[in-house]
C-alpha cells in the first residue's frame, strides 16, 4: 500500500465499508493530518433468503399493505427497520416492482403505511426510495426507545379499531427487545401490538477473511509499517484474526505467553467483544473503545501503545477496563459486608437490562452495558447504531446506549477518562465547604465521608414524592383520580453526611413532573418526566406549587385545585456506572411501611431508574414535546454532540423544561462500584445509599417520625394530609 510508504499508520477495520459514506473512513482519512491509512477487511457476508424476500414482495403486490376499503385494515399497518441489510433488501424489492411498471408503487405502499426506523442511516436509505410512507423514529437511536415510541405512536393511530400487526424484517442473529416490548404481557390488552418477525437474511463469517486479513497486514509490514492497528467490531472472525497474527497456541487455543506480532495493536469497539476475547482466548486487547464510535476508537488509538515488557503481553483471563491498555491482573479488593435491607423491601427483580437490547444495536448503541452476549454483526455499529448510543438511554443494553460516557480514572487508563468525574468531585467538595456553614446541622461536613464516597456518585441528597388530585376530586381512590405525580430532588454535597434536624432551605431544589402519574415499574416501562422548577427554594415551592388554588371559569364557576399530597420521602443518588449509563437510585424513609398508594405509583422501598436527558435541538414525537425548551447554554448543547439522548449530568437538571427519560431497572445495576474504587477500597454506591438511608431514618425519628409529614418542608398535618398509604 503506497500510503504506508509515506509513513502512515495502517488501521485495519474488520467490517464492511458502509455506503454511500462510512464515518470511520471519513474520520481516519483526515485524523491528525492524515496520520492513518484506513483499510476495510470484511469479516461477514450476508446471504438474503429468497423465500422470505418473495413473501415480502407478495405482501406488497397483493395490496396486503393497503387498508381495505371497508374494514379499514391491512395485513400489516407498519414495517420496522433496524439494520441496513433490511433496508437494502426492501429497497431491492421496491426498485424491481418499479421497473416492471405493472402498478404504481405509491398505490401499493400508501401514506397509511408507517416505516419505523432506529436512526438516521436507516431513515436515509428509505428516503432515497422516495415513497409516500411516513418514516418515523429516526431520533430514537436504539431498539428499546424505538419500541417505546412505536407503542405510543401506533396506539394513537388505531384508537377505535383493531390494530393490524407490524412486520419486522430481521437477520438471523438478533434479540427480541422490540417484539417483546410491543407484545408484553404487562401491557393492557388494548395496547399490545402483534409483531411478525421475518428473517430475511443470514450472517456468517466470510470464508476468505483470514486469507485477506493476513495478506493485508503482512504487506503493510513488508512495506516498513512500524505499527498497525486492528479494530474488531464483533466476535465473528476473532479466532481467525488471532491465528493470523500468530497470537494463539495451536494446542491450547489460548493466547501465547509471548507478545506475538508486537507492532500490531488490537482495539475493540466495546466491552462485549473485549470480554469475548478475554474469556474465549485469554487475550486482552490493547484498547477497548470508551465510546462505540469512530471518535471512541480514535481516542484509544491515539493514546495507547503496547508496552515492550511482559506486562503488555496478552493476559490470560485479564479483563482490562474499557479504554485501557493491556495490563497485568490486579488483585481485587475483598468484598465488603452488606447492611441488611429493610424488612418491607419490595424491589422488583426485573431482567438484567444488559440482556434486553435489540440485536441490531449492541456495541454501537445503548452505552456499552456489560452483557454476557457476544457482539452482533458489524452492521450494528454503523451510523444508526452510533446514533443509538444516545439513547439508553437510553439505553440499557450491551455496549450500546449511548456513546456518552467518560470512564473513571484507573491507574493505567487514559487521563481523559476521568476529567469530568474529577471536576465533579472537586466541585462537590468545594460546595460542601460553602454550604455547611449555612446548614441547621442536618447536613454535616465529613472529611472521612469525602474520602470514602464513591467516585461514580454524581449527586446525592433527599428526595420527596407528591401527587395532586384532578380538579374537583378531594379524595383520590386510585391513580386515575390523580392529575399528576411529582418528585423533588434536594441535593447535598457528595462529601457530607446527614445529621439531626431539618434541612436548611436553599435555592438548589428541583421539581420534576411525571405526566404518566406512575413511575416505571419494570424494564418495559419508559416514561418521560421534565423539570418543572429548578434552582428554587422549598419556601417558593410551598407558595407556588404545594398549596390549593381556586379560580373562576365561565361555564363551571369556581374550580378548586387541591393541594399536593406528600406520599414518600427518602434519600437518592445519581450514579454513573461503567456501562455508560446514569441512574437515579433511591431508598424511602417515610412512610416507615409502604402501602398500596406507593405500590400503585411504583414507589418502592428501594428503587432505581436508568435516566437520560433529551437533546432539545432534536425533534421528538409530538406527544412528548414541551411548549418550551430548556435554556441550555451553547456549551451544554455542544456536549450533546448532535445525539438525541445523553447521560445525565446534574447541571443539566438545573434548567426548567429539561426532559428526562426514566426506564425501570433492577436496583443492583445502579449501585455497581467502579473498578477504580474497588482497587482503592472505597465505599460502593450501595453502601453510601444505605448509610444515607440509616442517617435519614434517625433524623426523621428524632424529628417527629411519619406524623410530622416532613419537617424539612415545614409541612404540618394541619396544612396537608398525613402521608397516605391507602387510597
Amino acid at each position: 500500500m503506497a500510503a504506508q510508504s509515506r509513513g502512515k499508520i495502517p488501521i485495519l477495520l474488520l467490517k464492511t465499508m458502509s455506503t454511500p459514506t462510512d464515518t470511520y473512513q471519513e474520520l481516519f482519512s483526515t485524523l491528525d493530518n492524515g496520520r492513518y491509512a484506513p483499510v476495510f477487511v470484511p469479516v461477514l457476508e450476508h446471504r438474503f433468503k429468497r423465500d422470505a424476500l418473495n413473501a415480502v414482495r407478495q405482501h406488497i403486490t397483493s395490496r396486503g399493505l393497503v387498508p381495505k376499503s371497508r374494514q379499514g385494515l391491512a395485513a400489516y399497518g407498519a414495517l420496522i427497520f433496524t439494520s441496513q441489510r433490511a433496508v437494502e433488501a426492501f429497497a431491492d424489492i421496491v426498485e424491481k416492482i418499479r421497473k416492471e411498471r405493472a402498478v404504481d408503487v405509491d398505490d401499493l405502499l400508501p401514506e397509511s403505511l408507517v416505516l419505523y426506523v432506529v436512526g438516521p442511516a436507516t431513515a436515509r436509505g428509505l428516503r432515497e426510495l422516495k415513497l409516500s410512507c411516513p418514516i418515523l423514529g429516526e431520533e430514537t437511536g436504539n431498539g428499546e426507545v424505538l419500541a417505546a415510541f412505536i407503542l405510543e405512536h401506533y396506539n394513537a393511530i388505531y384508537t377505535d379499531v383493531s390494530k393490524p400487526p407490524i412486520l419486522f424484517m430481521v437477520g438471523d442473529k438478533r434479540r427480541d427487545i422490540i417484539p417483546k416490548t410491543l407484545q408484553s404481557g404487562d401491557l393492557d390488552s388494548s395496547k399490545r401490538i402483534i409483531v411478525d418477525e421475518l428473517v430475511i437474511y443470514e450472517t456468517g463469517e466470510m470464508q476468505s477473511f483470514k486469507n485477506d486479513f493476513s495478506k493485508i497486514w503482512q504487506n503493510n509490514a513488508n512495506q516498513g509499517a512500524e505499527r498497525q492497528w486492528v479494530i474488531v467490531f464483533s466476535p465473528t472472525g476473532c479466532q481467525a484474526m488471532l491465528e493470523s497474527l500468530d497470537l494463539l497456541d495451536a494446542h491450547t487455543g489460548k493466547a501465547k505467553p509471548d507478545i506475538g506480532q508486537a507492532n500490531i495493536l488490537v482495539a475493540t469497539i466495546g466491552p462485549t467483544t473485549r470480554d469475548y476475547l478475554v474469556q474465549e482466548f485469554g487475550f486482552t486487547p490493547d484498547v477497548c473503545a470508551e465510546k462505540p464510535s469512530p471518535q471512541g476508537i480514535a481516542e484509544g488509538t491515539r493514546s495507547s501503545t503496547r508496552k515492550a515488557d511482559s506486562s503488555s503481553s496478552p493476559a490470560k483471563g485479564n479483563d482490562a477496563a474499557a479504554g485501557t491498555k493491556r495490563k497485568p491482573e490486579v488483585e481485587p479488593s475483598p468484598k465488603r459486608g452488606r447492611k441488611a435491607t429493610k424488612k418491607q423491601t419490595t424491589i422488583e427483580d426485573t431482567m438484567d437490562t444488559s440482556k434486553e437490547e435489540d440485536s441490531e444495536m449492541k456495541d454501537a448503541s445503548d452505552e456499552g452495558q456489560n452483557s454476557k452476549q457476544a457482539d452482533e454483526p458489524e452492521e450494528k455499529v454503523d451510523e444508526d447504531l452510533v446514533d443509538a448510543s444516545d439513547a439508553k438511554a437510553l439505553s440499557t443494553g450491551d455496549d450500546a446506549t449511548v456513546d456518552q460516557k467518560k470512564e473513571d480514572d484507573a491507574e493505567n487508563a487514559t487521563e481523559a477518562d476521568t476529567t469530568a468525574q474529577d471536576k465533579q468531585e472537586d466541585k462537590s467538595n468545594s460546595a460542601a465547604k460553602e454550604s455547611t456553614a449555612n446548614e441547621d446541622g442536618a447536613v454535616q461536613e465529613s472529611s472521612q465521608r469525602a474520602k470514602q464516597v464513591p467516585s461514580n456518585i454524581l449527586e446525592k441528597g433527599v428526595i420527596y414524592f407528591f401527587t395532586r388530585n384532578r380538579v374537583g376530586i378531594e379524595d383520590a381512590d386510585s391513580v386515575g383520580d390523580l392529575q399528576r405525580t411529582f418528585f423533588v430532588l434536594r441535593p447535598m454535597p457528595t462529601g457530607t453526611k446527614l445529621g439531626d434536624g431539618a434541612l436548611a432551605d436553599d435555592n438548589k431544589n428541583r421539581l420534576f413532573a411525571l405526566p404518566k402519574k406512575v413511575f416505571p415499574k419494570s424494564h418495559s416501562d419508559r416514561f418521560m418526566a421534565f423539570v418543572e422548577k429548578a434552582n428554587t427554594t422549598i419556601k417558593e415551592l410551598k407558595e407556588s406549587f404545594m398549596g390549593a388554588n381556586e379560580y373562576e371559569t365561565k361555564t363551571q364557576g369556581t374550580r378548586r385545585t387541591e393541594p399536593v399530597a406528600p406520599i414518600a420521602e427518602g434519600v437518592y443518588a445519581i450514579t454513573r456506572t461503567e456501562d455508560r449509563t446514569t441512574h437515579l437510585v433511591y431508598s424511602t424513609t417515610i412512610p416507615s411501611e409502604l402501602g398500596e398508594v406507593q405500590e400503585d405509583l411504583g414507589i418502592k422501598d428501594q428503587g432505581s431508574f436508568i435516566m437520560s436527558v433529551k437533546n432539545p435541538e432534536r425533534s421528538g414525537p409530538p406527544a412528548g414535546q414541551l411548549p418550551q425548551k430548556p435554556d441550555f447554554p451553547k456549551e451544554i448543547i455542544d456536549e450533546f454532540r448532535g445525539l438525541a439522548w445523553v447521560e445525565v449530568k446534574p447541571k443539566y437538571l438545573d434548567y426548567e423544561y429539561c426532559q428526562i427519560l426514566l426506564i425501570g431497572e433492577n436496583t443492583e445495576k445502579a449501585v455497581e462500584p467502579t473498578q477504580k474504587d474497588q482497587k482503592h477500597d472505597k465505599e460502593t454506591p450501595k453502601e453510601e445509599i444505605e448509610k444515607l438511608e440509616h442517617e435519614d431514618e434517625l433524623r426523621v425519628e428524632h424529628l417527629h417520625g411519619d406524623d410530622s409529614v416532613y419537617d424539612d418542608l415545614k409541612i404540618s398535618k394541619k396544612e396537608y394530609p398525613q402521608v397516605p398509604t391507602t387510597w
